[in-house]
């Protein structure tokens, strides 16, 4: 029996068997002192935020402060490796009004979405409210940041969800696809990519 798991396992490793995997390419290099210093402002500053209470004590805040500082450079210094796009270039106020831009228009895009997927459960005949199936989009953007906010930003918007990224194509699932399928990128993509441009440009 430990002979029969050990050469699955074997097979399994050296793709000589009915299992192979996949290859991965190779992570591109971090970005050093920048990409750890951007890491741990934004998880600091998100700490911060979720924190915060305008009933709050001094003594309190403080605490929480330097609690807050100390698990972002501990946080930092786990994952700055696994973003290697991440660089305090990002602070930049062009950047910056671009992302306070695009969270507007996100949360005016999810309050959307909301509304019609309100419309389509409280639809008597769901078979007509409901035409689900995967599409293919492209994106013009380049940087692998920038992707994975575009398909998070799809993702939390109901009624869409990012099941795969190839290069610059993504993989949505749509509850509701449209008739011209040439439509289907800005529908989805909606005014996010054209706010993330700015911030990765």
């Amino acid at each position: 029996m430990a002979k029969s798991i050990i050469a699955y396992i074997m097979a399994a490793r050296f793709g000589k068997g009915n299992i192979y995997i996949r290859n991965v390419p190779p992570m591109p290099e971090h970005s050093g002192a920048s990409g750890y210093a951007f890491v741990s402002v934004i998880t600091f500053l998100t700490w911060v935020a979720l924190i915060y209470s305008p009933g709050m004590s001094r003594e309190a805040l403080l605490q929480e402060v330097i609690v807050g500082l100390i698990v972002s450079l501990v946080v930092a210094a786990l994952t700055y490796r696994y973003l290697p796009g991440a660089s305090l270039k990002y602070f930049h106020p062009r950047r910056i009004g671009y992302f306070i831009i695009y969270a507007i228009v996100f949360v005016w895009e999810m309050i959307k979405a909301n509304l019609n997927m309100a419309k389509i459960v409280l639809t008597p005949d769901l078979n007509k409210a409901l035409k689900p199936g995967i599409v293919k989009i492209n994106t013009d953007l380049e940087p692998d940041m920038a992707k994975l906010l575009l398909g998070n930003s799809i993702t939390l918007t109901p009624g869409t969800m990012t099941m795969e990224v190839q290069g610059n194509n993504l993989y949505i699932h749509w509850v509701h696809i449209c008739d011209d399928l040439k439509d289907a990128g800005d529908i989805i993509k909606g005014a996010f990519e054209k706010w993330l441009k700015g911030v990765f440009s």
